[in-house]
């Protein structure tokens, strides 16, 4: 997929994303995304192939562009473990920023459906990114010898589970809302990967 993030696309995201928020991928309707745009229903499948590759789009766009600003703020040499700390920051104020995201766990079909296409629209990126620190974190001893694509699949796995799925299906504040939760799933992933915070290793527990 070659992303053209023109006026027109900017128009649309703009529009389709506090839709998908507030009422879901299935009950927003193209009529809707273009409605809220100002847009005619032949300028958007000119850019679009239907909804879904509007939702595909729009996913691409603001990871690539949210990965790209983070990887600015933090170089690849700097310490893997604060790297990671960095990261874990940064996934809880995307999904925070936008919320649109939690639509990917709607149902089964959304969920297959991104998992066939995550390469094409290059969300891999974001992945790419977590496996540079993995990499970095066990070249220096930090983290402990792992399968990196295991673990990456573990850790997103974990995220996307705790800040997603589990407040949507549960109806019972996640990550975002519990300070509590959010640090228990960073010592959760930390201690995953044989590492400690610096937090940790001063005290009783983190030894």
């Amino acid at each position: 997929m070659n992303i053209s993030n023109s006026p027109n696309h900017q128009r649309f995201f703009e529009a389709a994303e506090p839709l998908f928020t507030r009422f879901g991928y299935k009950k927003t309707t193209v009529e809707d995304v273009c409605r809220a745009a100002g847009m005619s229903k032949r300028t958007f499948y000119d850019l679009f192939k239907d909804k879904q590759d509007l939702l595909m789009q729009l996913m691409e766009v603001v990871v690539q562009q949210a990965t790209i600003e983070w990887e600015a703020q933090n170089p690849e040499d700097s310490d893997p473990v604060a790297r990671l700390n960095s990261f874990l920051d940064f996934y809880s104020m995307m999904v925070n920023e936008h919320p649109f995201m939690s639509v990917f766990v709607e149902d089964f079909e959304l969920m297959r459906l991104f998992a066939e296409r995550i390469d094409e629209i290059k969300v891999s990126r974001f992945g790419g990114t977590l496996d540079t620190i993995l990499q970095d974190g066990v070249a220096t001893g930090q983290f402990k010898a792992i399968d990196r694509q295991a673990a990456i699949w573990l850790v997103f796995g974990l995220l996307d589970t705790v800040y997603l799925l589990m407040p949507r299906v549960m109806g019972a504040p996640g990550p975002l809302e519990d300070p509590v939760l959010a640090e228990e799933t960073r010592r959760f992933i930390f201690r995953g990967l044989g590492a400690v915070e610096e937090d940790d290793s001063a005290s009783p527990e983190g030894k």
